[in-house]
């Protein structure tokens, strides 16, 4: 038997509560910006939310494929389009399966990052009770826009939710562009709020690159979920 082998099988033989889970909380655009065509990584002119769709189904069949993954991964959904939704609670993704979203209304990024913050904090917990071991989250912010809500207090919020999370250790955060409309500055002005700037980073894909984006969360996640740092991912994601 290989090494590989002799590693599956003893992470095979570990009940469920003894893997150490790797939540991973992905806050997803869905605005109306999000209804609008461009070219997919074929080359052919759809509208970005059903390429964000096909992603997601990349992402499960990418997770599903990896043994420790497959064990590890607790996956949930935060949307915002108009309304901020938590789409779908946290599951083991063997037991997850990507919804259908649809596109509208502006792009409230901060209320979704706090509300998902504070989902991710019930859920840890929920886990912590029952004496499941934890891994680091993995926080991934897309979008296509800039914030609509990025003033006042619901700003102020948002950064200290990236503050605090990172500098408690409790998660990577990640905060993606998409296209050329994706503001940068808002989303580095964000990551800049954590005091340990190797807990967070940002950065910006072509439009119509919603696979590799999915394919650089998946590789995230299975890196955390081996034991590595999920912040290999980063220079996979910066070549793009």
């Amino acid at each position: 038997m290989s090494e590989n082998q002799d590693s599956q099988a003893e992470f095979a033989d570990q009940p469920p509560t003894n893997v150490a889970r790797v939540p991973t909380l992905l806050l997803l655009d869905t605005s109306r910006s999000m209804d609008q065509k461009t070219k997919d990584e074929d080359g052919n002119r759809r509208p970005k939310i059903d390429q964000l769709n096909e992603g997601l189904k990349l992402f499960k069949q990418e997770i599903d494929d990896d043994f420790k993954a497959e064990r590890a991964v607790d996956i949930s959904l935060v949307t915002f389009g108009g309304d901020v939704s938590v789409e779908q609670e946290f599951s083991e993704i063997e037991d997850w399966q990507p919804p259908n979203l649809s596109a509208s209304g502006g792009t409230p990024l901060c209320e979704a990052l706090v509300k998902g913050a504070n989902h991710l904090r019930d859920h840890r917990n929920d886990l912590r009770d029952d004496k499941v071991p934890l891994k680091k989250a993995l926080v991934w912010v897309l979008t296509d826009g800039r914030p609509t809500d990025d003033r006042g207090s619901k700003w102020d919020k948002a950064q200290t939710v990236v503050e605090d999370g990172t500098e408690d250790g409790e998660l990577l955060f990640y905060a993606v562009g998409i296209g050329e409309e994706a503001n940068m500055s808002k989303l580095e002005d964000l990551a800049s709020a954590a005091p340990d700037e190797s807990k967070v980073n940002t950065f910006q894909l072509e439009s119509g690159m919603f696979k590799e984006f999915f394919r650089i969360v998946s590789e995230s996640a299975q890196a955390q979920s081996e034991g590595g740092d999920a912040e290999e991912a980063d220079d996979n994601l910066t070549q793009q």
